[in-house]
């Protein structure tokens, strides 16, 4: 979910957010299966991280970002706010204990897969 704080940024940017949304659960859903698995988040975020130190940066994120969204400034901008977000203990990197609190948080039925109502929600 993003945060309100990025409600205004939406509306002046006129985002479409369940269209980026929709665009990033596909990247995440990677079998296309209709479900994020545990698996396929942790490919992707070992897509992220460049380095392999099981950590992702802020900078490695903002790259990976703009190579998906290269034109798109607006969803770039509420992208890397996502990423503070996803920074649940605030040390500027995405682990894997951030991973997994965002898994479980956006596993509402506790059935160990993400839909896209999930995900969307």
């Amino acid at each position: 979910s993003l945060l309100l704080s990025d409600l205004p940024v939406l509306v002046i940017c006129q985002v479409d957010i369940t269209a980026l949304g929709n665009l990033e659960f596909n990247r995440l859903d990677i079998d296309q299966d209709g479900n994020i698995e545990p698996l396929e988040t942790q490919q992707y975020f070992e897509r992220f991280d460049a380095n392999h130190d099981n950590r992702i940066s802020r900078q490695e994120y903002s790259k990976e970002v703009e190579t998906h969204h290269e034109n798109n400034v607006q969803a770039h901008s509420i992208l890397l706010r996502l990423f503070d977000a996803l920074d649940f203990d605030n040390d500027n990197h995405i682990d894997g204990p951030d991973y997994s609190d965002l898994f479980m948080a956006a596993d509402s039925n506790n059935n160990r897969l993400v839909s896209q109502q999930e995900f969307l929600r």
